[in-house]
């Protein structure tokens, strides 16, 4: 038979019908229909038209049955053998069987080009362009059919440079105007709602970005908007009154406050803000004196600290009142002074409160900024560093000192704007002092109560949520549950509780802590104050929202999956022990332990080695080094995988069948964690369950920084440990289980983890009918 019909045929019998056309639904179904003939296949394929090929997709089950037909093991090692030299070779396919056997390649190719494998990817996208038109532009509206977050667009179309930024739209057919208004309308159609958590990573986002451009799709950037001056014309009119009477300023206020902030912000910073102190006309002085008596005006501080700039007794009278005795007034000002405010009003609000403390250097305000830039060891507004004096004072003081320091300013300056500050810096010396409840009932505090100038609450919240995953006890959390400071954020502790009963395997309690649990209830001003503490720049940013809803969504999504693990908990067998660590390793497995507070970047923000003195969490002087592996190991998926499966093997009843699969389990859970988590995780939970820490890791990590050679030791000396625990897995299985089907996975696993030939060698050697054989010779001819 030629190649060309066995390829087709190849095609042919691994398709499912998903939506196809009805006679290549007719064919077979997958799992249950024997295989064809050859001859029978060829007939139904070659009958096949473009369109109806293009409507196959391939199965996966009917994928894995043809690997093993003898029939077909012409075609799939050709497509396996192009597959290998794409992935290990150093040249490109230099003839790939998508051109050998034309277009009737189709739906393996499409098949490819969605897997997540990198090289199969790419092997499936380069065949499908050259395929050309209209196998792309059918591909194409496949693709945002399905609605995937993978291949991303940048796959199919790299931007290569300005001239060529367009060709990959005429080689998908999208120079024809009615295929690119269609697809467009598709892509829109097919688009994931904003709150779902693929929404960003989705093909079809980027693909509608690509063609329409990135203002149409997400709107124009809140730095890039153009400023709003309506309004600003009719103002000037009234800035050129000589002798504004009462009606015209009581005109000019009401347009003031009618105008966009732009305007507003342009009036006081450009217009008023830039006349020369003393010089202030006669109408900028009726202006800012109409501002000062209206009490619930944003800018009445602004108008006191400018009259005063300009010698206006009243405005002095007024600011000194309020620097000597109400220092809360100033909140305003200094809140919009910060690094997330790039607007120049923010700019010019620092030199207000700057020249306050300057011309005022005995008031109240001046000497609490001082003295707090004397506890921190730099200054309150610059933060340039104080004398070498201070800061060996500073260095010099005890933890408790320290602690009596901050409290010692926080009595005398409650009012002040970095009150809050204070009060961060404070809940530190308390975790410095090993008073970690404490901390954490403070750094609550910060969040929930009004107090300041609220620009800390940024810093508080990463020390909540870090306590909360790996850090505080089931029982203290349930202590500040019952406290009535802490129950704006009830919520939030009851779900951390509920996690950490399900990482302890108590489901049971997880389900009932969680039985009427509505996040919801959590404070909008709490969270925006964290998300937004300039406010929100442009009305689509709905993070609080879109927080919510996705936790509770995630929290609905965990108590499906501990019922589940609480039935296997019930039957208390063998093999639902192995589902229970099956179903944690697996995929999604994280879902059953995941505190969703981390905006989706647990793995970078959580703390895992640097800086640990200041993250009471894994700081070894605050807590034993037991406690610490035995929290952070809580909050892996791996590491209670592998507890869980090493619990399985302890077992001296089990039957060969649930501990050959338990053995292959840890093997590869070890892999999935050395090759796809990041290496400050994988120290940080080592060692797991059934490894042994060598000698010379131990003793590093006793350590409390350490140096790139240090690192390098210690990767070595982990890699070292999970390849000899993957080796005692080989040997084991070789012994007991001869004729399993995991060992030749294992040792092609194990040429990746340890780059020794040796183990090809060695599976080519007992394994030579392996489906990994092919790829174990040609990576040795390449050593060769």
């Amino acid at each position: 038979m030629k190649k060309r019909h066995l390829y087709i045929l190849t095609i042919v019998i691994t398709i499912a019908s998903c939506g196809a056309a009805i006679k290549a639904a007719e064919v077979f179904q997958s799992r249950t229909v024997k295989i064809s003939s050859p001859a029978e296949m060829s007939k139904l394929a070659d009958s096949f038209s473009a369109q109806e090929i293009s409507q196959l997709e391939i199965d996966d089950v009917l994928r894995d049955r043809l690997r093993f037909d003898p029939q077909w093991q012409e075609i799939v090692q050709a497509i396996r053998q192009d597959i290998i030299v794409a992935k290990w070779g150093k040249d490109p396919v230099a003839n790939p069987a998508w051109k050998k056997y034309g277009a009737k390649a189709y739906p393996l190719l499409s098949y490819y080009a969605r897997s997540r494998d990198e090289t199969r990817q790419k092997y499936g996208i380069e065949g499908i362009r050259n395929l050309g038109k209209p196998y792309t532009t059918i591909w194409l509206r496949g693709q945002i059919q399905r609605r995937l977050t993978y291949p991303s667009l940048y796959e199919i179309a790299p931007y290569v440079s300005e001239a060529k930024s367009k060709d990959w739209e005429k080689d998908f057919g999208l120079d024809d105007p009615q295929v690119r208004k269609e697809l467009i309308s598709l892509a829109k159609a097919n688009l994931e709602p904003k709150n779902s958590p693929q929404y960003y990573s989705q093909f079809n986002l980027e693909f509608l970005t690509r063609l329409l451009g990135y203002e149409a799709v997400y709107g124009k950037s809140p730095y890039e908007k153009d400023k709003n001056f309506a309004g600003l014309s009719e103002w000037v009119n009234y800035e050129q009154l000589s002798k504004p009477t009462d009606s015209q300023i009581k005109s000019a206020i009401a347009l003031y406050q009618k105008l966009p902030s732009d305007a507003q912000e342009y009036i006081l910073v450009e217009r008023l803000g830039v006349i020369k102190a003393g010089e202030i006309t006669p109408f900028g002085r009726a202006f800012f004196h109409s501002l000062i008596n209206e009490p619930n005006s944003n800018d009445r501080i602004w108008a006191i600290a400018e009259l005063d700039r300009h010698g206006d007794a009243q405005g002095t009278e007024l600011l000194q009142n309020i620097l000597n005795n109400d220092l809360s007034q100033l909140h305003s000002l200094s809140k919009i002074v910060s690094y997330e405010n790039f607007a120049s009003k923010g700019d010019y609000a620092y030199y207000l409160l700057l020249g306050m403390v300057t011309k005022y250097p005995q008031s109240k305000f001046a000497i609490a900024c001082r003295e707090y830039g004397d506890l921190t060891g730099r200054s309150y507004f610059d933060g340039e560093p104080r004398s070498q004096d201070i800061l060996s004072r500073n260095a010099n003081r005890t933890e408790k000192e320290r602690l009596k320091a901050w409290q010692d300013w926080l009595k005398k300056y409650p009012d002040h704007s970095g009150a809050d500050d204070a009060n961060y810096f404070l809940a530190l010396s308390l975790q410095n002092n090993n008073d970690i409840v404490g901390a954490m009932r403070l750094w609550i505090k910060i969040m929930v109560q009004p107090m300041g100038d609220r620009d800390a609450l940024y810093l508080a919240f990463p020390h909540v949520r870090t306590l909360l995953d790996v850090g505080l006890s089931i029982e203290q959390m349930q202590t500040l549950l019952q406290e009535p400071d802490s129950q704006p954020l009830a919520p939030l502790l009851q779900y951390a509780i509920a996690i950490q009963y399900a990482r302890s395997h108590n489901y049971a309690k997880a389900l009932e802590t969680t039985a009427n649990l509505n996040l919801d209830t959590i404070p909008d001003r709490i969270l925006e104050e964290y998300y937004y503490p300039q406010g929100r720049w442009w009305r689509e940013d709905n993070r609080v929202v879109d927080f919510k809803k996705e936790a509770q969504s995630l929290l609905s999504e965990q108590k499906i999956r501990w019922q589940k693990l609480r039935q296997w908990q019930i039957e208390n067998t063998p093999e639902s022990r192995y589902q229970i660590a099956s179903d944690w390793a697996g995929m999604g497995g994280w879902k059953n332990g995941y505190l969703p507070i981390w905006d989706g970047f647990r793995a970078y923000r959580i703390p895992m080695d640097w800086e640990c003195d200041k993250w009471w969490v894994c700081d070894e002087s605050k807590r034993s080094s037991s406690e610490i592996l035995t929290k952070y190991q809580g909050g892996s998926q791996n590491a209670i995988a592998l507890s869980l499966y090493q619990n399985v093997l302890d077992d001296k009843n089990l039957s060969p069948a649930i501990r050959e699969k338990s053995l292959y389990m840890v093997a590869m859970t070890l892999l999935a964690q050395w090759e796809n988590h990041t290496f400050a995780e994988t120290q940080r939970i080592h060692p797991p369950a059934g490894l042994s820490a060598s000698g010379k890791y131990l003793q590093l990590s006793s350590r409390r920084s350490y140096s790139y050679q240090d690192y390098e030791q210690r990767e070595k000396s982990m890699l070292s440990d999970y390849q000899r625990r993957i080796d005692s897995i080989i040997t084991e299985l070789q012994v007991k289980f001869p004729q399993s089907n995991y060992i030749d996975d294992l040792l092609f696993s194990s040429f990746f983890l340890s780059e020794q030939p040796y183990y090809l060698q060695r599976l080519l050697e007992r394994y030579p009918n392996s489906d990994r054989a092919a790829e174990a010779k040609f990576l040795l001819d390449l050593k060769k």
